[in-house]
């Protein structure tokens, strides 16, 4: 158990000069000049040899058990192992060969006494004016050093109990009615309360031995070079805790005495994190750990005042850390941390999983208005932009903490932020991140991996950073081996944002006379709905096209489609379709494009989207998704096509095929084959869209679900007979399902069809809860 009266006996040992100088002879062999230095516990001497050299010669409190002076010996000795750049004391052994020798005091006191290597400097508490912002983020840097140097040490004796253990800091709480000024007492007993019930998350954080006395009288510099860390000294305080009580000691770095205690504060955490990479819940509880280390102090300083008055304060000057802790009491957790957070480059802060707070209206207001002067005020989908600063999974979250159910975005594959592929990233840019000029190993792995999952015929991997230059570059090969220009896409379709991809993307608005263009093979609404022949009456569109072509002096280069159909409105294109219009195609001498940036990797079910619906394919074009979101774009092709292309344009895309973002591709399919998400995508799907139907039967406004895979599609129609649009109804859905926190999105040249494109981490239990808000909200537009 913790004896907290340890804080109010000094008792420091009582030897005379004689007896110290006889003990280092006798156990050490030194003789020399003793200077006593001030110590709380212990008698402690700067030692000048007979031979010039200088020690620190220590002579421990009789209530310090040898097995704790023991522990620090054997710490310091790990460290000189771990680091010896590290500026900390080095023992002397004994003469004996020991690390340590026991002598005897008054009466039955037994104290440990050691030797250890001198430590030349002074403190940066004596000279404030040499505290700069290089020191700071040294000082950080070191206690990192420290924290990585003491990682893989333990001692029996580090779990024992301890006075400055600031886990422990709720045995102050009893004592704080020794405060005397009432303001300050109440704070104090509120920090103490808050930090109590962030207890679990304490003990969650990372542990390990740790110094935590960093503080600016344990620091020494160098006057001549004041800019690093010389010396760290005094072991006494010693225990095993969470690695961020390393940090939280060192921002005690004479705050009470700086203009802007923050920002001194947040050049040391920044110096630690770049040698100790924090974690985010650490950042998150370093403010309330810095209060509570400040609340210690005047607890305790209070406290022993009213025990001891006849003593010297603990604490002389008491009333700069009042004024310092209510300084950061009123500049508030939430700033204080969004400081933190942006000094290490973390993600703007938000709500952990799982936990709320209140919007801040007024900070929303001038978000908006800064990205509409910055950005141009960019389509938000809704009527007031959502703001998103987390996710994970088949969510997003709102800066309010409140879970949104993403159907929206086919970006992330397999989940938002998924810590398989985020780890990837990081652990890749952590070591190198160049283009493919370099040889590297991960590019070969990666292209290696993608052919081995393609058609027999496809086997060579061109990467760039994108699906828009991916389709870009398809079609400047398609040109070149073709040797003509016509384009055949679909009507609706969409392929990209480069100036030739837009010619390909009839849904922005763009009809160059090169490309012509074939209808939407719906079997629900289109001219050939329900007949027997569709697949056949609908692929003659392509006879047509490559007709206009002709007429217009153009000879079909490629047909290029998205076998998803999502800009269309997802549509169950009828079997064989495909594979006709591919016929009449190669009989024009036109290449086959399939646009898989939405189709691929699982989407429908298989691997790539042209093969399920039954289409051979010469190129495959991939985009965001291959990355999970990571810049990351792929032309698939056969070596015998690239060879004819290369021989007549030089190919080289500057960050194509990156380090960093082979990696997010690899994790990616990692993630797929380790989950098994094709398998998930296709039994989630068919109750996705089993669920839908059955809600038809009660919703009348559904007219059509389809899809496959984890796609699907909802139409809407306000008379199920006639099939009108029910476009203004869906967009009113948009927003009554974001009421419900569930995103959808619209698609279709009548904006009357839902294109519900979750990640395939989906499961059947998120498909009840979208079914549910789709239900609620049919049936208020229903009464509307």
């Amino acid at each position: 158990m913790l004896d907290v009266a340890q804080l109010l006996d000094r008792n420091v040992p009582a030897f005379s000069l004689d007896e110290i100088k006889r003990i280092a002879l006798q156990y050490f062999n030194v003789q020399g000049e003793f200077k006593r230095l001030p110590s709380e516990r212990d008698q402690s001497y700067r030692l000048t040899a007979d031979n010039g050299s200088q020690y620190i010669f220590k002579v421990s409190n009789a209530q310090d058990a040898p097995a704790d002076i023991d522990f620090q010996t054997q710490a310091l000795m790990h460290i000189a192992e771990q680091n010896a750049d590290l500026p900390v004391p080095r023992i002397l052994a004994t003469v004996a060969g020991e690390p340590c020798a026991i002598v005897a005091g008054k009466g039955e006191d037994k104290h440990v006494v050691r030797l250890l290597s001198f430590l030349p400097g002074i403190m940066i508490g004596e000279r404030a004016e040499l505290n700069t912002t290089v020191l700071r983020r040294n000082v950080g840097q070191t206690v990192a050093r420290l924290g990585h140097a003491l990682r893989g040490f333990f001692h029996p004796n580090a779990r024992n109990a301890h006075p400055w253990d600031m886990m422990n800091f709720m045995v102050y709480r009893e004592h704080t009615h020794h405060i005397a000024n009432p303001e300050i007492r109440s704070l104090v007993e509120a920090v103490f309360d808050r930090a109590n019930s962030l207890m679990p998350k304490l003990k969650a954080l990372r542990h390990q031995v740790v110094h935590q006395d960093a503080h600016s009288g344990n620091l020494l510099i160098n006057p001549e070079q004041p800019d690093h860390v010389a010396g760290i000294i005094d072991f006494g305080d010693m225990l095993y805790g969470p690695l961020m009580m390393e940090l939280v000691v060192a921002c005690d770095l004479m705050m009470h005495r700086v203009a802007d205690p923050v920002s001194d504060m947040c050049d040391i955490v920044a110096g630690f994190d770049s040698e100790f990479e924090l974690e985010e819940q650490e950042i998150d509880l370093l403010y309330d750990m810095i209060m509570v280390r400040n609340a210690i102090t005047l607890a305790v300083t209070a406290w022993r005042s009213a025990m001891c008055p006849d003593e010297p304060p603990y604490v002389s000057d008491i009333d700069l850390y009042e004024a310092l802790i209510t300084r950061l009491h009123n500049v508030g957790r939430a700033e204080i941390t969004a400081r933190f957070r942006k000094a290490c480059r973390f993600p703007v802060y938000s709500p952990a999983i799982g936990e709320y707070q209140q919007p801040d209206s007024q900070a929303e207001a001038l978000l908006k208005e800064k990205r509409k002067q910055l950005l141009g005020d960019p389509w938000h989908f809704y009527q007031e932009p959502l703001h998103f600063e987390r996710a994970r999974g088949p969510w997003l979250y709102g800066v309010d903490g409140k879970a949104y159910l993403d159907l929206y975005n086919n970006v992330p594959q397999v989940g938002h932020c998924h810590p398989h592929v985020a780890r990837a990233i990081g652990r890749q840019a952590k070591v190198l991140n160049t283009n493919t000029r370099y040889m590297y190993q991960s590019v070969l792995d990666y292209a290696e991996r993608l052919v081995a999952l393609t058609p027999e015929h496809i086997d060579t991997c061109i990467f760039v950073n994108s699906g828009s230059e991916a389709n870009d570059l398809a079609v400047q090969i398609s040109r070149v081996l073709t040797g003509q220009r016509g384009a055949i896409v679909v009507e609706d379709a969409y392929h990209g944002v480069t100036d030739a991809t837009m010619d390909l993307s009839p849904c922005e608005g763009r009809r160059p006379d090169y490309v012509s263009y074939l209808g939407v093979p719906c079997p629900y609404r289109g001219p050939h709905a329900g007949k027997p022949d569709m697949a056949e009456l609908y692929a003659q569109d392509a006879d047509k096209a490559i007709v206009q072509l002709d007429q217009r002096g153009f000879k079909p280069s490629y047909f290029m489609v998205d076998t998803a159909y999502c800009s269309s409105g997802v549509v169950d294109v009828p079997e064989g379709y495909l594979a006709k219009v591919e016929a009449k195609v190669r009989a024009a001498g036109g290449l086959i494009i399939a646009d898989e940036v939405q189709a691929g990797f699982g989407r429908l079910g298989q691997m790539w989207g042209h093969v399920a619906r039954g289409m051979k394919a010469d190129m495959i074009t991939l985009g965001k998704p291959v990355g999970n979101g990571h810049p990351l774009g792929v032309v698939m092709l056969n070596k015998n096509m690239l060879a004819q292309f290369m021989e007549t344009t030089e190919l080289f895309s500057t960050f194509g095929g990156n380090a960093v973002s082979c990696a997010a591709g690899m994790a990616v399919l990692d993630v797929i084959e380790n989950e098994n998400l094709i398998a998930n995508a296709n039994s989630t799907g068919d109750y996705l869209r089993a669920q839908l139907r059955q809600l038809a039967q009660t919703q009348p406004l559904i007219g059509d679900v389809r899809g496959q895979g984890m796609l699907a599609s909802v139409e809407f129609v306000t008379d199920r007979l006639s099939k009108a649009p029910a476009s203004e109804q869906t967009g009113q859905l948009l927003e009554l399902m974001r009421q419900q926190q569930v995103l959808i999105g619209r698609s279709g040249p009548l904006k009357n069809s839902l294109k519900l494109r979750p990640s395939l981490v989906f499961q059947p239990e998120h498909v009840d809860i979208f079914i549910a808000a789709l239900d609620k909200s049919l049936s208020q537009l229903s009464v509307q």
